[in-house]
């Protein structure tokens, strides 16, 4: 009697067991399809290093060295963001050297008052693609707790670099930082031009005022001479 209840209590143990073996399998079949919370982002920190002005004479009109971090974040939740995953970091730190110009064949506005040349000048726009020095290039990447993706996530942060450093080349942030060094730019082009024209008597300075220098299109120009020439 005890041998049969022996054998009875061990087979609703087995069917039990195998009951959870199901449910597992199945669960985990439908894993792939659970896993679908992620939230990727990437962000910025700059150090600037060096700010210089160029000729004017060739459009380019500054160039601005940094070194710049893009940071790539990958998280990964499950069931409705209930179970957490993990978060794959990647970073590359790189130096890098923008370049920015002006184009000589847009709209140049020049005129002369009480012996100040005021010169409209067309937008600052960078120069692409930015030079990213690979030799002080740093790399790294890490996964998180049940993420295996450190080599994709990096990967994936290599392809998006140079995209990323030309939009950020056009912010207003980069802008504002070589904007001083190409107005002396611009007004040494300007110079040039002046000292070999016809133009040139009267003039004492130079002001150069870019589109969004929120400067009146008439009247009074509130920004102070550029570059003085007596």
């Amino acid at each position: 009697m005890l041998g049969l209840l022996g054998l009875l209590g061990l087979g609703v143990a087995a069917w039990f067991f195998l009951g959870a073996l199901k449910e597992a399998g199945a669960w985990l079949r439908e894993l792939p399809g659970r896993l679908v919370e992620q939230d990727i982002s990437t962000t910025f920190r700059e150090s600037i290093t060096r700010i210089t002005a160029t000729h004017g004479d060739v459009l380019e009109v500054a160039t601005l060295e940094t070194d710049e971090t893009v940071t790539r974040f990958d998280m990964k939740t499950a069931f409705n963001e209930l179970v957490y995953l993990g978060t794959t970091v990647s970073e590359i730190r790189t130096p890098v050297v923008y370049r920015y110009h002006v184009r000589i064949s847009e709209d140049w506005r020049l005129e002369v008052d009480a012996g100040r040349c005021i010169v409209r000048a067309p937008a600052i726009r960078p120069s692409p693609p930015p030079a990213v020095r690979t030799d002080g290039m740093q790399k790294k990447s890490e996964a998180g707790w049940l993420r295996f993706n450190a080599a994709e996530n990096l990967a994936s942060l290599e392809r998006e670099l140079t995209p990323t450093l030309e939009k950020r080349a056009g912010n207003k942030a980069h802008l504002d930082r070589i904007r001083e060094a190409a107005r002396s730019s611009v007004a040494e082009f300007v110079k040039r031009w002046l000292l070999g024209s016809t133009h040139q008597q009267g003039v004492q300075s130079i002001t150069i005022i870019f589109p969004d220098d929120h400067q009146p299109a008439a009247g009074p120009v509130t920004l102070p001479p550029t570059l003085q020439l007596q």
